[in-house]
């Protein structure tokens, strides 16, 4: 390997992984090279099955079930008997689907197979043979692996609202929703304490969090009761709530989404459309089915009896009250898999680094809860766990210029903070809508 020269950071590269509805590197880009110091090159990548390389595409599996949670919670689904009366049935359905579709290609999708694409565009950028890298989200968890795999090529890897690299590898993924109901308590307090612009207030007049929940537990308790009536009526179920789950990733967006909460008590179609819009479509992905793609191809739990996979279903059911039903069912899938990765990693995650990771994780991120970086912070010898109480999944999401400047000394100099730093966002919710107009 050649010699590396510290000296010459100026000319060195970051890698970043391009995830559609996460990271978008050209708005997103100029944000974090401000945070990483200014001084280095960018270039993003797309994993296999996504973008523009071979896309990956299934047909998508339908589901039904429902009953009523208790106020205090978002009106929600029963997890266990959904998962025994067609849950299942829908994942095997689904993961033969993938299958018919995608044998050819589909064993050669995992995260293995990436993390080696990364040392190819290590080699070829010329440089020193090191990696610089940020990963946000699953980039975080191709960040594991590579660093698992390759520890003496880490110079410098920041991994940003961080996965259990130990979870991750099972598929199963039980607890990774144990922050999402912190998250939407943060947004009802938010709108309570911001009662002259949120919409909810303005227009219902429910004055602290616990009414806002209410309100929003009238507006969808009709929806699950039509629920199970037909197909059209559970999707308009599942879009609503899944709107609400993906709003919360940016705190920015929380104006706009109790907007379209007001219209959709008004007309629910308003939110169902928001749903579509801004969280499902995108012309960037070419394989839809890549995320199915990529984490089942990296799981080793798989089962060939629901009552081998009950357990977990019974533990995923009560992670969330509010977002477990719409946020499990996909998980399944993974477990009734047919094309496991050729290269599936099977060892562990414990390792030394050239230099040693910073991982950077909100207290409220709805997806990737901070537990999950002390966890994989525990594995890599010398990392640092930098938390922040900012909403939102990943740094973006809630800009702060403590974290930014942790970062950038990192990157820069090598230096982590002490373990236990903590950091604070530079604006709430609606400060920060204010500020950027509603763009995350």
């Amino acid at each position: 390997m050649p010699p590396r020269n510290p000296s010459s950071a100026r000319s060195f590269t970051i890698l970043v992984v391009q995830e559609e509805q996460v990271l978008n590197l050209p708005y997103d880009g100029p944000k974090l090279m401000e945070n990483m110091g200014g001084q280095f090159n960018m270039v993003s990548f797309d994993p296999r099955g996504t973008g523009n390389t071979i896309p990956f595409n299934c047909t998508p599996a339908d589901s039904s079930s429902l009953t009523r949670r208790e106020t205090g919670a978002l009106v929600s689904t029963n997890v266990t008997e959904h998962f025994l009366h067609g849950g299942w049935d829908d994942a095997v359905t689904r993961a033969d689907l993938c299958q018919a579709t995608n044998n050819k290609t589909g064993r050669f999708l995992g995260t293995t197979f990436v993390a080696r694409d990364m040392l190819h565009i290590i080699d070829a950028l010329g440089e020193d043979g090191m990696l610089r890298y940020y990963g946000w989200s699953y980039g975080s968890a191709l960040g594991e692996y590579f660093a698992a795999m390759f520890p003496d090529r880490v110079d410098r890897m920041l991994l940003d609202g961080v996965v259990d690299p130990n979870v991750w590898k099972l598929g199963h993924r039980s607890k990774y929703l144990v922050d999402a109901d912190a998250a939407m308590q943060g947004f009802a307090e938010e709108c309570a304490k911001n009662k002259n612009d949120c919409a909810i207030v303005n227009a219902t007049g429910p004055a602290n969090a616990s009414e806002i929940f209410e309100w929003l537990n009238v507006l969808l308790e009709p929806l699950a009761q039509n629920a199970t009536n037909s197909e059209e009526a559970w999707q308009v179920y599942y879009a609503s709530k899944s709107y609400i789950l993906s709003q919360l990733y940016w705190p920015s967006r929380w104006p706009t989404l109790a907007q379209g909460l007001v219209l959709a008590s008004q007309n629910v179609s308003a939110i169902v459309g928001d749903t579509s819009a801004s969280a499902l479509s995108t012309a960037y992905n070419h394989g839809p089915d890549s995320v199915d793609g990529i984490r089942c191809s990296d799981a080793i739990f798989q089962v060939s009896s629901p009552d081998d996979y009950l357990p977990q279903v019974e533990l995923q059911s009560g992670i969330s009250e509010s977002f477990s039903d719409i946020g499990y069912e996909a998980l399944w899938t993974c477990a009734a898999w047919k094309m496991p990765n050729k290269g599936r990693y099977e060892g562990n995650f414990t390792a030394k680094t050239s230099t040693p990771i910073l991982l950077v994780n909100g207290e409220y991120d709805v997806t990737t809860p901070i537990q999950g970086a002390y966890n994989a912070s525990r594995l890599f010898d010398g990392s640092v766990v930098l938390a922040h109480s900012g909403y939102g999944h990943g740094i973006i999401a809630s800009p702060s210029k403590c974290v930014a400047n942790y970062i950038s000394a990192y990157f820069v100099n090598g230096t982590l903070p002490d373990p236990g730093t903590h950091c604070k966002p530079d604006l709430g919710p609606w400060e920060a809508a204010n500020a950027t107009g509603g763009s995350a």
